[in-house]
């Protein structure tokens, strides 16, 4: 009964990635329903500090101290719906707190993130049992421009109140899923368009936003419980400025994350996730962030 609600795991890893100041990333995973439930609802909390940054003409991770600090957290929402056999539509959306303290500065602010709506199509369902063949889905995305951009007025350094792109945008994704009892494996992709826009004086060229995951998840025996681990690696490409022709560096960034997950009933799961990006990849022009996850998922079928 409770081995058979497989978790939601892509959701545990779509926490906005607010790793810089200079990147403001849409969410490097999205939403797949691998159970074809009617409705999911997921609201998650996430608790993000930051650690330091390496800098865009070198690969060296400066650590904050003490003195300095900055911490964001996320109040998330995931809404997902099978809407025939193969066809599935989501929205994902958070609302963002942060602080920055330093020894010349003490602040607060709060936005929403940049919104992401996302069709889903089920290229190559699983009918019939194969060892080797995966369940293959392709994805179409639109980014609604519903958060602050680093091209917004700041009040807050270091990008603490950056929350998203603030731009239009739409991009394809891939995700290919095989369960092979008890572990799960999702190899996911995508590539998002970010479209020009004008912020006060200047104009700001279109550019990508792109990422790649693979997630695992593994059902244990003792207590129902699951665990859940993943590797995301996130690329911001270069953008420009125009009149002045200023030009913002492309950005990278590796997530290690890892997790645990119980149901609660059948329809009822709760998950715990922590995500580090200090550990692993080259790292370029990004503020490099701890973060902790907590998750409630709701599935209706």
């Amino acid at each position: 009964m409770a081995r058979s609600i497989v978790i939601l795991v892509l959701f545990l890893f779509s926490q906005p990635s607010l790793s810089s100041s200079c990147c403001g990333q849409s969410p490097a995973s999205f939403t797949i329903l691998s159970l074809h439930q009617t409705l999911s609802l997921s609201l998650g909390y996430s608790l993000i500090n930051s650690q330091g940054r390496v800098f865009d003409n070198s690969e060296e991770f400066f650590l904050w101290d003490d003195n300095k600090k900055r911490q964001i957290s996320s109040t998330n929402l995931s809404i997902a719906s099978t809407i025939s056999d193969r066809h599935q539509l989501f929205i994902n959306t958070s609302y963002m707190e942060a602080t920055f303290r330093s020894p010349l500065e003490d602040g607060a602010s709060q936005n929403f993130s940049d919104t992401l709506i996302g069709y889903n199509f089920e290229v190559l369902p699983e009918y019939t049992y194969s060892p080797w063949k995966p369940i293959i889905y392709l994805s179409a995305f639109l980014n609604i421009p519903t958060g602050k951009s680093i091209y917004d007025k700041s009040t807050l350094s270091e990008g603490a109140d950056v929350t998203g792109h603030n731009q239009w945008g739409s991009g394809l994704g891939i995700s290919l899923r095989k369960n092979f009892f008890p572990v799960t494996l999702t190899l996911q992709g995508k590539v998002m368009r970010l479209f020009p826009k004008s912020f006060h004086n200047s104009r700001v060229t279109s550019f990508y936003d792109s990422s790649i995951s693979l997630l695992g998840n593994y059902n244990l025996s003792f207590w129902d419980l699951s665990l859940n681990g993943g590797l995301t690696s996130s690329f911001l490409s270069q953008r420009k400025l125009q009149p002045s022709e200023t030009v913002s560096g492309t950005s990278r960034v590796t997530t290690l994350t890892g997790g645990l997950q119980r149901p609660l009933n059948e329809s009822l799961s709760l998950s715990l996730a922590y995500s580090d990006q200090t550990l692993l990849g080259d790292q370029k022009n990004v503020i490099l962030n701890k973060t902790y996850n907590l998750t409630l998922n709701y599935n209706y079928y």
